[in-house]
């Protein structure tokens, strides 16, 4: 039980003493254990006496999401994932039980490669064919760190309004594995199919002008509104770039020789191994028979599986 700082150490000992009348009577996950793409229904019941519910407002949560204290979800983790009841009041909360769902990845298969130098070429060309931008320097503009992709971009603008410009793009994202569109109402598919997506994206963008453009007159207002769009457009264009290297890792395992036959990605991230290596990987994992659709699920309760 833990206890948030209030100003009235009355209402901890109130909350504290109404907690302990607040029993967990049901709590189960089943299956406990599932495989890649499986699913497990989460189903709870806690007891509030109606003696404590008539005075103190009890909250209800599972992993941190407000539930009815009696309820069932359908959750498919995408790793071992633990679950928690809590019931809280006056801002004192207590945990009621933990269930956790073992996801058994034996089947599954994973495969790595070196993204780096090839994405790197990718982009100078796409910056060589570009007449308005050029590199101030072409060192390290893909690295990765930790569980991230890095992007740093040092340009120049070959612009009317911006002559003499610099462009510095940092960027950086994860990697994610989401359900692909499906054929929609009516589609014979009977099982949603996943791609890489990016996660997490960070873009910051600077453009700097030459000092003798501030001593243009009227600069001192019009190069800050010239210098915040040019920065907002490129934003928005770096954002796209992401999405095509995403692109690429897609469809790097493609060929039918390489992807596992009847597998579907499952996770994916990039990582530097022990030798110093950079590199990106994809589990890929047994498609489950018959007419399950993988992805979030929603209980009956209408509440989202996480």
């Amino acid at each position: 039980m833990s206890s948030l700082p209030g100003p009235n150490p009355g209402s901890d000992l109130e909350a504290q003493v109404a907690l302990s009348k607040v029993t967990l009577d049901v709590f189960t996950a089943q299956p406990s254990t599932i495989t890649a793409f499986g699913g497990a229904t989460l189903t709870w019941d806690v007891n509030v006496p109606s003696n404590v519910s008539d005075v103190l407002d009890i909250e209800i949560h599972l992993n941190g999401t407000p539930v009815s204290p009696s309820g069932e979800l359908l959750v498919t983790p995408v790793a071992t994932t633990s679950y928690s009841i809590t019931a809280s009041t006056l801002g004192v909360s207590k945990t009621l039980g933990t269930v956790i769902v073992q996801v058994d990845l034996t089947a599954c298969v994973a495969l790595s490669a070196e993204p780096v130098f090839a994405i790197t070429e990718v982009i100078k060309y796409q910056i060589e064919q570009n007449n308005s931008l050029y590199f101030h320097s072409t060192s390290d503009i893909v690295s990765i760190q930790g569980d991230r992709m890095i992007v740093s971009l040092h340009l120049g603008y070959r612009l009317k309004k911006l002559p003499d410009a610099s462009v510095d793009i940092d960027a950086s994202f994860a990697l994610d594995v989401v359900p692909m569109p499906t054929g929609g109402q009516g589609s014979t598919i009977q099982y949603d199919f996943h791609e890489l997506a990016p996660t997490g994206q960070s873009i910051q963008v600077n453009i700097s002008v030459a000092w003798y453009l501030w001593l243009i007159p009227g600069a001192i207002i019009a190069l800050p509104l010239i210098i915040s769009d040019a920065e907002a457009k490129t934003q928005a264009q770096f954002t796209d770039v992401i999405t095509e290297i995403v692109k690429g890792l897609n469809g790097w395992f493609h060929q039918s020789y390489v992807q596992p036959p009847t597998m579907d990605k499952h996770d994916a991230g990039f990582y530097v191994n022990p030798q110093g290596d950079q590199r990106f990987w994809i589990n890929f994992c047994p498609v489950p028979p018959g007419p399950t659709r993988a992805g979030p699920s929603v209980s009956r309760r209408g509440a989202r599986s996480g």
